[in-house]
């Protein structure tokens, strides 16, 4: 059931832990969520999906109550302790394992708490609590960002873009983990039933999750929520019981606008018939026929990445010969006597548990680490560019607009053979006009991981590395537009090679494996 603008969650007569109502917020002229009013009881497991820039993370930061909404209200039950896991990484780089994880807490604090004691073998399994966190991998500092939060005792847990960086393993274990503290349970291999865990007040644990894996939504969530046009939309089950919910209510919608399209064919007809006949039509109706006509509903922003200039790639790319690397001096060896060729056209994704060097390795190719020992061959006319974790590129440029921050080299750029300007171009990655003057600080995770895509194909690279491609610290939403941005992806006559923990992208664009 869906009620416009409402969302109710919670059937089950399960304890009611936090709500908004009447919740509304704007950027600027553009209206994010309007007059919305949902709920979360203890034991749900809640989905958020929608597009880039609809508002899932406002959403989440407005019921976590780490932003304020301009009109409405956020209520909590009295004494609910709420946990939130940001997009980006908040950790203390100079601090250790222990410090982030543990805090000031003995180590008998939680080695006595069994459900404790499975989020450090879970998550933290051969880190060191001694390491800096600094010292770890992307996907590593994930796990510590996790672990901290999953020791401690929340009712309510909130986790924006969970899967950032992890490995496949980490995200089934997250998955498990989730399922085990709430009330839907789940049996383990062996068939006992692991006992839910309970917060702090002794409920089940609620979450509410905004991710772009398709398979962590389906075997977490049992509702999902839809951000979209300043409304929420509610729907049972994960993500392949919305996809089929939204393709029928979509199907409706189809029906309706072909019902209207012949109604305006019929007034358009009674409209022009001979000028006398004009002169003497009710002009109610004139004005009914009129506001028919005008009444076409807005399209959603169609997602394109058109094929860039590229300059021209010889027969030999890039060659990794004999390579040894050791992550600092005293540091893991990562690489041993390795050998690696990138030829002409080949696709590669590369795959690994976080820590392994996927990340290393691409930074090896592009020129930004040497080698312990070995060589690094590169072709005379490759250019590489990568797209690394996370957005530092923009970090800078928060506080230009966007189409100041993709005209600031060049304003006219050569796209599948045709000269576009800087707003052409950002509108064929779902940038519109109005979008586009926004500062890039006030973009969505999302967006910000499109601009920086769209930024580095303008230097007309012959050699793309994509790291995490699919993470906001991010940042993929996951629509059909999305999923033609990533044909063309595969597309590109560029090469192209790209490392993550996403089960679905390695599948549609690449090639061949390659294990880290």
């Amino acid at each position: 059931m869906t009620i416009p603008g409402r969302v109710w969650v919670g059937w089950t007569p399960m304890a009611h832990l936090l709500g908004a109502e009447g919740v509304s917020i704007s950027f600027g002229t553009r209206k994010v969520l309007e007059s919305i009013t949902l709920g979360i009881d203890s034991g749900a497991r809640i989905g958020i999906v929608g597009r880039n820039g609809d508002g899932k993370s406002t959403l989440m930061r407005i019921l976590a109550r780490t932003a304020e909404p301009d009109a409405g209200r956020v209520t909590w039950r009295g004494g609910v302790s709420v946990g939130f896991l940001d997009q980006q990484d908040t950790l203390d780089h100079l601090s250790t394992v222990r410090t982030a994880v543990l805090g000031d807490a003995a180590d008998h604090q939680w080695a006595t708490d069994p459900a404790k004691r499975d989020v450090a073998e879970g998550l933290l399994g051969g880190l060191g609590w001694e390491t800096e966190v600094g010292a770890l991998s992307g996907g590593q500092r994930r796990r510590v960002a996790l672990a901290a939060l999953l020791m401690a005792e929340h009712e309510v847990i909130m986790l924006d873009e969970p899967t950032n960086h992890l490995d496949v393993e980490g995200v089934a274990w997250l998955a498990e983990h989730i399922k085990s503290r709430t009330p839907a349970g789940h049996k383990r291999a062996t068939g006992a039933p692991r006992r839910a865990r309970r917060g702090s007040g002794g409920e089940q644990t609620a979450f509410l999750v905004v991710t772009h894996d398709r398979w962590f939504l389906d075997e977490v969530c049992t509702s999902t929520w839809e951000v979209h046009d300043a409304a929420v939309d509610h729907f049972e089950g994960g993500y392949a019981a919305y996809t089929l919910a939204r393709a029928e209510r979509d199907r409706a919608a189809a029906v309706e606008e072909q019902k209207r399209q012949q109604l305006v064919k019929k007034e358009l007809a009674w409209l022009r018939r001979g000028a006398p006949a004009r002169t003497t039509k009710a002009k109610f109706r004139i004005d009914a026929a009129n506001t028919l006509i005008n009444d076409v509903p807005v399209h959603r922003d169609e997602v394109q990445l058109k094929k860039m200039a590229t300059a021209r790639l010889g027969k030999d790319v890039l060659d990794l010969e004999e390579i040894t690397y050791r992550a600092g001096e005293s540091g893991p060896l990562l690489f041993d006597n390795v050998t690696f060729r990138l030829g002409p056209g080949e696709r590669v994704g590369v795959v690994g548990v976080n820590g392994a060097g996927k990340s290393t390795l691409l930074r090896l190719l592009d020129g930004q680490l040497e080698p312990t020992e070995g060589r690094v061959k590169r072709g005379k006319t490759v250019r590489t560019a990568i797209l690394t974790q996370e957005v530092t590129e923009l970090r800078e440029r928060e506080h230009m607009r966007t189409l100041e921050v993709m005209t600031e080299e060049k304003s006219v750029f050569d796209v599948g053979g045709k000269e576009l300007s800087g707003a052409q171009l950002l509108e064929t990655l779902g940038f519109s006009r109005s979008r586009q003057w926004t500062p890039v600080g006030d973009l969505s995770g999302g967006e910000r991981r499109r601009l920086q895509l769209l930024k580095l194909l303008t230097g007309e690279p012959n050699v793309l590395m994509l790291d995490e491609p699919n993470t906001p610290t991010g940042y993929w939403d996951r629509t059909p537009s999305s999923y033609r941005c990533e044909a063309r992806i595969s597309r590109l006559s560029g090469r192209f090679g790209q490392c993550g923990g996403s089960r679905d992208r390695g599948r549609g664009a690449g090639d061949r494996v390659g294990v880290a």
